[in-house]
């Protein structure tokens, strides 16, 4: 086990409107950098819906993403992508620790 930890979280945008989802997510990327922790993050465009996103961010740990998602920061830092959140199919995001990968 690596003890990594994967986190996704989905977003939608009004069709014709996906550039607003990537602009938001560039911005909430560049005050990113830096957080203890944070491996990589990607935003993910669904090839069969273009207006549906994911983001998908690697983390040291859970403990570490756990760290910042409680902490004072987190809220501002993603709030840019906050109104496109698609909480409709459900939680609107999901953690998953890493427990085998070659």
């Amino acid at each position: 086990m690596s003890g990594a930890v994967r986190v996704l979280v989905f977003y939608s945008a009004a069709a014709g409107h996906e550039g607003s989802v990537i602009d938001a997510y560039r911005r909430v990327s560049m005050g990113m950098r830096g957080t203890a922790g944070l491996l990589s993050s990607q935003l993910l465009q669904s090839a069969l819906d273009p207006s549906e996103f994911a983001v998908l961010s690697e983390w040291t740990s859970l403990s570490q993403f756990n760290s910042w998602e409680q902490g004072s920061r987190h809220k501002g830092q993603t709030s840019a992508l906050r109104s496109y959140r698609d909480d409709d199919s459900g939680k609107g995001y999901g953690i998953y620790e890493v427990v085998d990968q070659f």
